[in-house]
């Protein structure tokens, strides 16, 4: 599961003996903003749909306890629960969606972006008849679904553990544009 709180103090207590490598620091700052930026997108997107009246989709928030407060609204926090999908919502209808967002600049995603706890969350959902799958996006701003089952079995469908952008491309994985430019990753509009 997490870890304890007293692990969390010994790992940062450690973080702060060790000397900082500022080049892999930076690549993680960096990495976290195009994470957040293509979350914010696939928000965008929700509101769209939910302004259409097509569904509504909700970000899922962390479930953090806050350790000790620092200053200027800052604090040292850690996850108190394993981490849930990114999104859930319904569709018009009443079928429920769900679905983690990863974003990777390379030109492949790999089988481990997601958690085993991740993928048998989102499995169990898909055995309730959810529409339950992984949002991948590439640095060229293309975006693709991978349903669970696909992600699950992904050794055996491409023949590794990790799956190529070109690959994707060839498959009926990738997000539609619709004529006014959304990505329609859902298919609704």
């Amino acid at each position: 599961m997490g870890m304890s709180i007293q692990e969390y103090r010994n790992l940062i207590q450690k973080q702060n003996q060790t000397p900082k490598n500022q080049k892999r620091q930076l690549q993680g700052k960096i990495n976290r903003e195009m994470g957040k930026n293509f979350e914010e997108q696939i928000e965008t997107i929700a509101q769209i749909y939910r302004l259409q009246q097509l569904a509504i989709i909700e970000k899922t928030p962390e479930p953090m306890k806050i350790l000790k407060h620092i200053e200027n609204g800052r604090f040292e926090a850690v996850f108190s629960k394993c981490a849930q999908p990114d999104f859930k919502g319904i569709l018009k209808g009443g079928r429920t969606v769900v679905f983690d967002a990863k974003f990777t600049e390379s030109n492949r995603i790999s089988y481990q972006a997601l958690s085993d706890h991740q993928r048998n969350v989102l499995s169990q959902y898909s055995d309730l008849g959810a529409m339950a799958f992984v949002l991948v996006g590439f640095a060229d701003g293309n975006m693709y679904k991978i349903d669970i089952q696909s992600w699950i079995h992904m050794q055996t469908i491409f023949g590794h553990k990790h799956i190529k952008q070109q690959e994707l491309e060839d498959k009926h994985w990738k997000a539609k544009k619709t004529k006014n430019g959304l990505i329609d990753f859902l298919e609704i509009c």
